[in-house]
Parts: structure tokens; C-alpha cells; sequence
């Protein structure tokens, strides 16, 4: 019985108690989504030494301009870090893992205090060895998830590509102008 005195009604029951429920669940999921913790940071397949590394090579090869941040700037160590950890193979995180330790013995715990110069042409160099073994090595790999990184950030995005918030209608061959940025 219920407290009006009349018999308990087994649907408006669960109905009630289901909907309290969803509720409850909805809010607690909102709350935690909220939260501004950055993520994986030294979480993950990287260390937070691998990911700070990696973040200088992905600001060398996508470098500030006047047009637009960098890669440092848009904060892609973490992102790679997520993309490495939970989109890639464990082949292919053991590879980036294997890789980021081979260019610390080949180049040292220096590459973030060189110049840009220098920088560059130690890439340069090491996408001349992976050119020469092959798709097993690291560095296309690494190359492939700052570019992933970098055009999913806000700064990629807005920035570095052409962006309209609101769609128009859709055009299937639009002619670029030299040096015009692609969109987004």
C-alpha cells in the first residue's frame, strides 16, 4: 500500500525509480566531463619524457609562423600520447617507444635547447635513414601522429587551415590560390 492508502502501482514504480536513476547517472556524467584535468600527461604508452620529446620534434616539423602557432603551441605531446595509446597497435606504439630512445642515443637529450637550423637538419637526416629502411621505421609514423595531432587542435584547425563555423552549401571543386591556406 502506498501512503494515500491505495494499491502501489508496479509501473509508475519502476517508471519513477528509472528516471531518478537516469538522473542521477546524467549528472554524474556531466560532472565528471567537466572537469579541466589535462589528460595523459606522462599517462599512457609515453613517459613524460618520450611525450616531451616528441612535442619538440612535432614543433620542428610544424613549426610557428606569422600566420600561425605551432605545434608547441597547440599542445600536441599530450594528444599523440592519447592517439599512440589508444588508436595505434602495440607494434606500433613499441615502435615510437623504441624510436624516441634510438634518437635520444643518435642525437642526445639536447634536440629542445638547439637552434631550429639544427633541429631541422637532424630530421632531415633521420627521415633520410627511415626513407632507406623502409615503413618500419619510426619517424614516418612519428611525422603521421604530429600532423594527426596538430590539424585536430583548436590552433590546427582555426589557424593553420581556413575554418567556417557554419557550414554553406557544398561545392566540390573550389580553385586555390598559390599559397592560400586548405580547408578545414
Amino acid at each position: 500500500m502506498s501512503e494515500t492508502g491505495q494499491p502501489m502501482n508496479r509501473r509508475e514504480a519502476v517508471k519513477t525509480t528509472g528516471a531518478l536513476l537516469g538522473g542521477v547517472l546524467i549528472t554524474s556524467a556531466a560532472l565528471t566531463a567537466c572537469t579541466r584535468e589535462p589528460r595523459n600527461v606522462g599517462v599512457g604508452v609515453l613517459n613524460a619524457a618520450d611525450q616531451d620529446l616528441i612535442e619538440e620534434i612535432a614543433d620542428t616539423l610544424l613549426p610557428t609562423t606569422p600566420s600561425s602557432p605551432g605545434a608547441k603551441a597547440a599542445g600536441v605531446g599530450p594528444i599523440i600520447n592519447l592517439l599512440l595509446t589508444d588508436c595505434r597497435e602495440p607494434v606500433d606504439q613499441k615502435r615510437i617507444v623504441d624510436g624516441l630512445q634510438q634518437f635520444r642515443q643518435t642525437v642526445g637529450d639536447h634536440f629542445a635547447s638547439m637552434s631550429a637550423a639544427n633541429r631541422e637538419n637532424w630530421l632531415r637526416r633521420i627521415d633520410g635513414e627511415a626513407i632507406a629502411k623502409g615503413p618500419n621505421h619510426y619517424f614516418p609514423l612519428v611525422r603521421e601522429l604530429s600532423l594527426q595531432a596538430y590539424f585536430s587542435s583548436e590552433i590546427g584547425m582555426t589557424k593553420a587551415l581556413r575554418y567556417v563555423m557554419t557550414p554553406g552549401k557544398w561545392v566540390g571543386c573550389v580553385p586555390l590560390q598559390p599559397g592560400q591556406a586548405a580547408w578545414a
